[in-house]
Order: C-alpha cells, then sequence, then structure tokens
C-alpha cells in the first residue's frame, strides 16, 4: 500500500457521494468501540468503563459511555474541516457556558488530530438530562411552550450584549495542539480528569436566585438565565475571532477550494466569499458537461447551473448596496446558534428546558443574521386557530396537530419578540431593520437546489422578483 499524502491522511475515512446540487458525507473507516473504550479508560484507569453505539449524525457517530454508572457522550467526527471544527465547537460551548446559563453540554476532553488511537478526531462531554423538545411539543401545555422560548430569548439577549468583531469562529488554545483536558472557565478545577468528570450537571431553571426569587417560578423565566461576569474577572475578555467553520464553507469540494474563509471584516466580504462558492459550483457542473452526449438529467443540470450564475452575476452587483460598510473596523457580530430545530432542544417530562446540543458549526456572524428567531419558530405563519376535526378520523386530526403547531408558533413568534424587546431592544431594532438583508441571504443558497430561480433587484428598500 502506497503511503498517504498529508492532504489525503487529513481526509482519511471521508468520501462525498452526490453531484454538485445535492451530496453526502460517508465514512469509509469505522471507528472502534474497543479504541473508544480505551481512549476512555485511560482519562479513567481505576475505573469502569463502558461504550455503546448510540446514533450516527451528518459528521458524527455518537457513542453512550458510562463511567462507574455516570453517563457521558462520546462522538467522533468526520474530517470535514480537520482540526478547526472541533477545536472552535469546544470554544464556542466554552464562551456560551462563561457568559450565560444556558443548559449546554460541557467538554470534558477533546481531541482535534486524528492522531489516536480511535484514527479520528473526537470529544468527550456531558450527557444532558430529557428528551428533544420534537417528540414532546404536541403534549406539552402552551404556557409551557411560552416559557422555554422566554428562555431563550434570555439567552439571546445575553449574546448580544457580548458583541464580538469580524465574522468566523471562535477558537481556544493551541489549534493544533494534542488531547487535552477542556479548561470550561478559569474558576473551574481543572487540575484533574476526576474532579472534571465528577462535576454534576446541574439546571440553571431549577436552581434558586438570589434574593428569595425562583427563577423556575418566575414569569420572567429568562431573567434567570443571564450569566453576567464581572468586569474584573478574566472571563471578561471577548475571544478573537477567526478563520469560519461552517456548512458552506466545508461541504464536499467546497473545503479545498481557494476561497476568503475568513475572519471576514464586513457582510459584503462574507457573503462575498460564499457567491463565489456557489460560483465555482455551477462552472464545475458547466465543465463536467461540456462534452459528449448529454441525457435530459445532464441538460436539466446545465440549465440550472446556468440560471444560477445570472443570479449570482446580479446579486454580485447589489452586494455592496444591501451591506454597506461605513468604516474600515470589523463588523459588530455575536455567536448564534443556527440550527435550534426542535430536535436539537432538550426539556424534561414537564417540558422544562434541561439542553441545547449541537454547537458544530456556531460561528460569529452579524448582527442582521443572528438577531432572527430560532430555528424551530420558523414556520409558515397562521393566525387563526384550527378547528378539532372528530375524534375517529385519524387523517384529519393529523392535519389538525400540524395546523395547531403552526398557529401555536405564529404565536410563540410574538412572544419571543415581546420577550427580547423588554430585555434589550436594541436587540429588536437590529431585526426590524434587517428584513432586506435577511431576505437577501436566502436567494443563492435556498435556489441552488429549486427548479425556477428568480432574478432579484432593488427597488428602494425592498428586493422584488424581475420579471
Amino acid at each position: 500500500m502506497q503511503p498517504l499524502e498529508p492532504q489525503e491522511q487529513q481526509f482519511y475515512g471521508l468520501a462525498w457521494e452526490g453531484d454538485f446540487i445535492c451530496s453526502d458525507p460517508r465514512w469509509t473507516v469505522e471507528p472502534g468501540i474497543g479504541a473508544i473504550k480505551q481512549t476512555v479508560q485511560s482519562l479513567r484507569p481505576s475505573s469502569t468503563v463502558e461504550v455503546t453505539f448510540l446514533v450516527q449524525g451528518g459528521f458524527n457517530k455518537i457513542y453512550n459511555v458510562s463511567i462507574d454508572d455516570e453517563p457521558f457522550i462520546m462522538r467522533v467526527s468526520l474530517p470535514v474541516d480537520p482540526c478547526y471544527k472541533v477545536v472552535s465547537e469546544v470554544a464556542t460551548m466554552d464562551w456560551v457556558r462563561r457568559i450565560t446559563s444556558l443548559p449546554i453540554p460541557r467538554v470534558i476532553a477533546h481531541q482535534p488530530s486524528r492522531d489516536n488511537l480511535i484514527g479520528f478526531e473526537w470529544m468527550l462531554m456531558t450527557k444532558l438530562p430529557g428528551k428533544p423538545f420534537g417528540e414532546v411539543y404536541q403534549s406539552l401545555p402552551f404556557d409551557v411552550k411560552a416559557r422555554l422560548v422566554r428562555k431563550l430569548a434570555a439567552g439571546s439577549a445575553c449574546l448580544f450584549r457580548y458583541q464580538l468583531r469580524g465574522i468566523g469562529n471562535i477558537y481556544g488554545g493551541n489549534i493544533y495542539g494534542e488531547s487535552s483536558v477542556v479548561e470550561n472557565s478559569p474558576s473551574e478545577e481543572t487540575s484533574s480528569t476526576r474532579q472534571l468528570i465528577d462535576t454534576k450537571i446541574s439546571d440553571p431553571a431549577k436552581e434558586p436566585a438570589s434574593d428569595g426569587d425562583s427563577a423556575s417560578t418566575s414569569t420572567n423565566s429568562g431573567a434567570g438565565l443571564l450569566n453576567i461576569p464581572d468586569e474584573n474577572s478574566s472571563e471578561w475578555a471577548l475571544p478573537h475571532v477567526g478563520r469560519i467553520v461552517s456548512m458552506q464553507f466545508l461541504w464536499d469540494s467546497h473545503i479545498h477550494q481557494d476561497v476568503h474563509r475568513g475572519p471576514f471584516r464586513s457582510s459584503e466580504d462574507w457573503i462575498t466569499s460564499r457567491l463565489l462558492l456557489n460560483e465555482n459550483d455551477c462552472h464545475s457542473a458547466l465543465n463536467k458537461h461540456s462534452a459528449g452526449d448529454l441525457d435530459s438529467d445532464d441538460e436539466a443540470e446545465m440549465e440550472d447551473a446556468t440560471r444560477t450564475l445570472q443570479i449570482i452575476d446580479n446579486l454580485k452587483s447589489l452586494v455592496p448596496l444591501v451591506f454597506p460598510m461605513n468604516n474600515d473596523d470589523p463588523e459588530p457580530s455575536m455567536i448564534f446558534h443556527h440550527d435550534l430545530s426542535k430536535h436539537n432542544i432538550l426539556v424534561d417530562d414537564n417540558g422544562e428546558l434541561t439542553g441545547l446540543l449541537d454547537w458544530e458549526c456556531v460561528s460569529a456572524v452579524p448582527l442582521w443574521k443572528a438577531c432572527s428567531y430560532p430555528l424551530f419558530l420558523d414556520e409558515q405563519p397562521r393566525r387563526s386557530e384550527p378547528i378539532p376535526p372528530p375524534q375517529d378520523n385519524e387523517g384529519a386530526n393529523v392535519l389538525y396537530l400540524e395546523q395547531l403547531w403552526l398557529y401555536e408558533v405564529t404565536l410563540l413568534r410574538d412572544i419571543f419578540i415581546d420577550e427580547m424587546r423588554r430585555l434589550d431592544a436594541g436587540w429588536v431594532e437590529v431585526f426590524d431593520k434587517s428584513q432586506v438583508k435577511r431576505d437577501f441571504e436566502t436567494v443563492p443558497w435556498m435556489n441552488a437546489t429549486l427548479n425556477s430561480l428568480p432574478r432579484i433587484s432593488m427597488h428602494g428598500s425592498k428586493i422584488s422578483p424581475l420579471v
């Protein structure tokens, strides 16, 4: 067997299947459970360790880990963006844990290099209690859902107050460092893995607040999720923003393309790099079919690529108009979890928030992007309450539940905005004036998978289709 080239070594175990319209990552090498168990055992040599496979995600294989009957999660990652993805995720989770009391996993140890027994990058973290909100939301009372939304609003308000500079991702420690036990904050003991692993998970929503108030019983339940460090503490220093780690920049061939990856000074720079990735995809599709006989699928792919290139050309001229910069300073940004779906939110049996999951590829993005609804509230609005069907009509009941959720989401969005206005009117001000920018951003990425691709132009403060 020929030795692997350095780049091949970096991406060994990863293959992409599909075309420029739709491709998916695939494992070509399976992580060994024995290697995972041995790795965890090395952290706690005298403990009893058990490892079982749990589930596979887009980029990760997830394992249940038991250390002396205490549950943890081991996540082994495909090398889609070697080193950067894992290191940034660890730093992002650490930062969010420092400045908010949102319940997110605590990383116990991680390995940002594949030069280890498992052969892939990995992360060992606490296992949070609860079940996905998506599994139980239909059975929860509306006031419980409203309380959950207010808590998420409180987290957004806190992140808004800790604005960063520039667009990209944050990192901690040596980007090419060895495996390490993570120092989750300067005040936490990290002198031994034993102390870290012994730290129990607490639910901030259930912890009594000071001065006799209880965050779990207050109607302003989100207030208890703000965790403002003292200005004189070492936690006060804002992290620097570096190279971006995001789906579009790492997907398939994009990780190998020569494009600017940040940190970006402005929205204009960020959008321009993303347009270039789309443009490269289109040229690749056209070059692939430049010679030889074409079947109907090939012709359709070429038509889509040609049409998308026309849209990109139009968008390029509009970028400076939609995203003007008044000075040379890096644009304000904030950490924004773009994938708070119903399945990345954990709740207990009473519907109380117990965890927010999936912090990979979470970046510091412009305020116009970050000041928006959580993903699970991004549904088609419905202002009228649906009428319940007869109980014996199962099909109609399914439709009713779908319509009821759309109605509830519409009300929950109003609650979210009202809570944001109460906590930080500046967030709402950004939200209200950013609709054009949000609309602009959806055009090239959404249309990459659509058959009909409208062109757009500026008319005053609105973006509208060209006929």
